[in-house]
């Protein structure tokens, strides 16, 4: 057996145009580890070789994960800028849907493009969350309305405030802080807890499908915003169970699975619902806050995402999503307010009578 294996290793290294020489050197270069093999090949032949570390392979992962984020938050959100144009041409989505209504939507060109946009926002999305935690990358998605507040301002004719400044330079500065905060490394754990994990998912489902219908009930506060909440945490538990899907946590992948199957189309339809039933500068605000915020409290409590263990880290971490939550609330409610439709018209006018 000892020939065997040896025989094979010196095969190795004439296959790399190696002589090892005397019996001496055979021995040592058998000794060693695959990776030490290499750099010892390189050094008979006399030329450096680098060999990535496992910790060098991991960061390389991350990088391209985080790149991967950003791709998928400009697809995401230039999509939602899409969806505001289209739905406003289009009937009023109702508890009871019919075909007329779907292949309104079905057969819009817009809508459709705006939908193409976000399904390949989403797929990277997913692609992003297999290397990183999802309280990394739903704060780097919603980031991404820096880019809806500048195409409100140029294209839909928005005049930005000073606010609007000062949110998208918050919004940027978050950016930095995560990306800066990420410099430790992210701590590579597949761990969850169950109880907290369904505890919380079970939470936000009851507040999502109790709100809308309690105001529509007493016909107390804004139903659209009822609606904008309901979206948003439909949407924010969804991120959580992507992660697990991606990651597929505890080997319950087909679970995780079921999971993202349900909660997602709820929060698409709630936020569509939302979007037409009220003026968007209140539900979007709402809904984007809760779609960054569900995913970094429920993935830090349930989901094992712990914090930079340096402090300075930590308080960028911190900071960083601080600033990209108060930035998107405040850039939603530049990019929401467009032109009401002719619907939204008469549902407030409705309202006021």
């Amino acid at each position: 057996m000892f020939n065997i294996v040896l025989d094979f290793e010196l095969q190795y290294a004439r296959d790399n145009s190696i002589t090892c020489g005397e019996d001496r050197k055979r021995l040592e270069y058998f000794a060693l580890t695959t990776r030490d093999r290499r750099n010892f090949i390189c050094r008979v032949k006399k030329k450096p070789c680098k060999v990535m570390s496992p910790d060098q392979v991991v960061k390389m992962e991350e990088a391209f994960a985080i790149f991967i984020a950003f791709g998928a938050s400009f697809c995401v959100n230039f999509s939602t800028y899409l969806q505001k144009k289209a739905v406003d041409k289009l009937p009023r989505l109702r508890v009871r849907i019919s075909w007329p209504i779907i292949r309104s939507f079905v057969t819009n060109v817009p809508w459709i493009s705006a939908m193409v946009m976000d399904g390949l926002g989403t797929a990277l999305f997913m692609v992003a969350l297999i290397w990183l935690p999802v309280s990394i990358v739903e704060p780097i998605i919603t980031a991404g309305i820096a880019l809806l507040a500048y195409l409100a301002i140029k294209n839909l004719g928005e005049q930005p405030g000073r606010a609007d400044f000062l949110a998208i330079g918050m919004t940027a500065l978050g950016v930095i802080f995560l990306a800066v905060s990420l410099a430790g490394g992210l701590l590579q754990t597949k761990t969850y807890n169950p109880f907290e994990l369904w505890a919380a998912a079970a939470a936000t489902v009851a507040v999502a499908i109790a709100l809308p219908l309690a105001m529509q009930v007493s016909g107390k506060g804004s139903v659209a915003a009822g609606l904008g909440v309901a979206g948003g945490l439909f949407i924010g538990i969804a991120g959580v169970f992507s992660r697990l899907l991606m990651g597929n946590f505890g080997g319950q992948w087909y679970a995780w699975l079921i999971a993202c199957l349900l909660t997602y189309p709820l929060g698409f339809v709630f936020f569509q619902a939302g979007l037409q039933r009220g003026k968007a500068v209140v539900v979007a605000p709402i809904y984007n806050g809760l779609v960054v915020c569900i995913p970094i409290i429920v993935g830090s409590i349930a989901l094992n995402e712990q914090m930079p263990t340096n402090p300075l880290l930590m308080a960028l971490r911190i900071s960083a999503f601080l600033l990209i939550v108060v930035g998107a609330i405040v850039l939603s409610r530049t990019t929401a307010a467009t032109k009401s439709s002719p619907a939204n018209q008469a549902d407030e006018a409705g309202t006021a009578g």
